[in-house]
């Protein structure tokens, strides 16, 4: 549950881009926000989100923020009293954003709010008391003028719910209580049809999460699937649904106990491990309480740790489980600790990293799926380039063997955000001595290019000092 012990200033430093890739759009510098927390809702070329602590009274705030990483606007900061630390997504409806705080509020333990999307007329809609639940979270599901979500902890048995509520604040219920046998610290719901689909962190048969279904009247509970460690264990995040089939994720447990995920008919057969994660391509996914984004026939995530630095990474899958990429490395200096979902836009995706940056308070940033295929697929060269060693310390040797190569050529090394670090001219059949020593390590794409700028071939080295 990082989400909740995660306990680690507004001047605008402009856009930082690190590539036609990836680009920092801001970096937060607690005045204006610290910890950007939970999914960017998309409306238009506005991006709406909230950041766990900072502002103006440390407590989290709701902000707004062109696409572009212009006009960036802290909307509303939270002072306790009427909520304190946003722990996920707003939700866009009608013209006004709505959302949960983890506590704060009336009586300590959350609210539920709404908020004009200039920043004006925030309304506490509902103050949670411990028995109709505590410290919600995630977002918000709005159907008709009904919102439904869940609470990580009160209730009946203090191990959660799901409830109901209008969007003028009316009509608050609590439709289900979690008992720890059917599950324990829901991390979310998707509304498909007149269900609710989620998942618990805990709880269940084996103490490890499950997969539920409820009628979106309180009726008809299902436990569909027990997590048992081996299939993954503390699913943490909402499930994304696609005809019959969910997806989602689990922090630990498969084959590396780093995480997994996994697909599951909405009737609760046809479980299937897609991905089991190693740590060096991801670990505690969904821990942040993301959902995984669904594009065609491929899913993109965040995981909370691993990678490379150990700081986190992107990452895409096939829904059948094949054609698995690591999109992308933190390592502090470009955000870490990623939160929430991707939010995808055309090309592009969009999320937020809860530290790091600049001020090391996280970052806003994008990727560009099209970079993404040309620099992570790289093609064979037929033998044609030899690198040695491979794993390196940085000092490597290139040698390129090519009957193409009949005139000087140039090899290239780019880091993981796209970033050229290394250029050097050569001769033919001439290898070449390169010493990346002080680059720091992780996966490096290196190129062999033609003067007439034609390519002969490309691979990956990486550096392990």
């Amino acid at each position: 549950m990082k989400k909740i012990l995660l306990l680690l200033s507004f001047f605008c430093l402009g856009i930082i881009t690190s590539s036609a890739q990836y680009t920092i759009l801001f970096n937060f510098n607690d005045t204006n926000g610290r910890e950007p927390f939970g999914s960017l809702t998309l409306n238009g070329n506005a991006l709406y989100g909230t950041t766990y602590y900072g502002g103006t009274h440390g407590l989290g705030c709701v902000f707004k923020i062109d696409t572009n990483g212009n006009n960036y606007k802290d909307l509303f900061d939270f002072s306790g009293s009427n909520g304190e630390l946003p722990n996920g997504p707003v939700t866009l409806f009608g013209g006004k954003l709505y959302g949960t705080t983890a506590i704060g509020g009336a009586n300590g333990d959350g609210i539920i709010f709404s908020l004009d999307t200039n920043g004006s007329s925030c309304k506490d809609l509902f103050d949670f008391n411990g028995t109709t639940g505590k410290y919600p979270f995630g977002a918000l599901t709005i159907s008709g003028n009904l919102m439904y979500g869940i609470t990580n902890f009160g209730g009946i048995h203090d191990s959660g719910c799901v409830f109901t509520i209008d969007t003028d604040g009316s009509g608050y219920k609590d439709l289900f209580d979690f008992n720890g046998t059917n599950g324990s610290i829901p991390d979310g719901v998707t509304l498909s049809g007149s269900k609710l689909y989620g998942t618990t962190n805990y709880g269940g048969a084996n103490k490890m999460g499950v997969v539920f279904s409820i009628d979106t009247n309180g009726n008809g509970y299902k436990d569909l699937f027990d997590f048992n460690g081996i299939n993954g264990q503390y699913p943490g995040n909402s499930l994304i649904i696609s005809g019959s089939k969910m997806y989602g994720t689990s922090e630990y447990g498969g084959t590396h106990d780093s995480g997994t995920v996994f697909a599951i008919d909405t009737d609760g057969t046809g479980y299937k491990k897609l991905f089991d994660f190693n740590g060096t391509n991801g670990k505690e996914v969904g821990a942040g309480g993301g959902t995984l984004t669904l594009s065609g026939s491929v899913l993109y995530g965040v995981s909370w740790l691993g990678g490379t630095s150990h700081r986190g990474c992107l990452f895409s899958v096939d829904t059948n489980g094949i054609k698995f990429k690591k999109l992308l490395d933190f390592n502090n200096s470009n955000g870490a600790i990623p939160g929430g979902s991707l939010t995808l836009s055309g090309n592009v995706l969009f999320g937020v990293a809860l530290l790091g940056g600049a001020n090391n308070d996280g970052v806003i940033f994008k990727i560009d799926t099209n970079a993404i295929a040309s620099v992570n697929e790289v093609k064979a060269n037929g033998g044609i380039i030899n690198l040695f060693p491979n794993p390196n310390n940085g000092a490597f040797t290139l040698g390129v063997n090519s009957e193409e190569l009949r005139a000087n050529y140039s090899v290239e090394v780019y880091n993981e955000l796209g970033q050229k670090v290394y250029s050097q001219l050569s001769t033919f059949n001439s290898p070449v001595s390169i010493n990346l020593s002080s680059q720091p390590n992780g996966v490096y794409l290196y190129k062999v290019i033609t003067e007439n700028g034609g390519l002969v071939g490309e691979g990956k080295t990486v550096i392990q000092k």
